[in-house]
């Protein structure tokens, strides 16, 4: 998967440079998750309150085995061996990801017997078992998600939980209408070949022998920018695009317009953000 490799180098590149373009930015926290409202910053968004859900959600955990399917730069595994303890797997594509997250895993006294990052497909996962599998905004770049989630399963323990968490098209966005060219636009610059929404994960999991636990929609805490402040910033990407000619640079740039349409697609409704645990 050399392109969806090449689109984790550039986000590990963007988190660097986003807040000059007052897009996003989670380099500090390792993570490049939707931004949510979180009542400990007083309401405003961040890129680490999913975590705080996504425990909520979860039943106790005791020194659990777990995988984080798609594991960027390592946050969410650094957050919950803090949380929780227990030892972590995480796969990347991204050599870049891989080696920010081992840095940041040794920083915060995480050695590689408790966090250790492969950079390997999750359609080809170690054999685990493990009792938690998780996949964070990692799903949506899957080709085929069938093959992914039937991979995947299969190094879950027998009493293991699956959490996914993703954007979601609401039903009928892909059809004709005025919302398709955001969708393309959003799922061409973020490497999203395929995107399922919760009516084909619901299938799936049921196909798998899966029973949904929990289904949140976490729509309402999304922070999309007002109208006139997405197109303030589509106008500057078109200009930061056209003022450096080179392919890597333009490529950055399509990604960041694909946030951004992704931030209007939130705006129509016509997006949702879901946790879906299921066993």
């Amino acid at each position: 998967m050399p392109d969806l490799a090449a689109y984790y180098d550039r986000l590990s590149l963007w988190t660097t440079i986003a807040r000059a373009f007052g897009y996003g930015g989670g380099r500090d926290a390792l993570t490049v998750h939707r931004a949510l409202a979180d009542p400990r910053a007083d309401g405003r968004p961040t890129p680490t309150r999913v975590h705080d859900l996504l425990a909520d959600a979860l039943p106790p955990l005791t020194a659990p085995r777990v995988l984080d399917a798609g594991c960027g730069m390592g946050g969410t595994m650094i957050d919950f061996a803090t949380r929780v303890g227990g030892t972590y797997v995480g796969l990347t594509l991204s050599e870049k990801q891989a080696a920010i997250g081992r840095r940041a895993a040794g920083r915060a006294g995480h050695g590689p017997a408790t966090i250790q990052f492969l950079i390997q497909s999750y359609d080809a996962p170690p054999a685990g078992p493990f009792d938690l599998i998780v996949a964070i905004e990692s799903l949506a770049h899957s080709s085929n998600p069938a093959v992914t989630l039937q991979c995947l399963i299969g190094s879950l323990a027998p009493s293991g939980i699956l959490a996914v968490v993703d954007d979601m098209p609401e039903p009928g966005v892909t059809s004709d209408n005025l919302c398709t060219p955001d969708l393309v636009t959003f799922k061409s610059g973020w490497s999203c070949p395929v995107l399922w929404g919760t009516s084909e994960y619901r299938a799936a999991f049921a196909r798998l022998g899966l029973k949904i636990l929990t289904e949140v929609d976490l729509s309402p805490h999304v922070a999309p920018r007002a109208a006139s402040g997405i197109r303030q910033l589509e106008r500057l990407n078109r200009l930061a695009r056209r003022a450096i000619p080179a392919e890597s640079w333009r490529r950055l740039m399509d990604s960041y317009r694909g946030g951004l349409a992704l931030e209007r697609l939130y705006r129509r409704g016509a997006m949702s953000y879901r946790m879906m645990l299921a066993a």
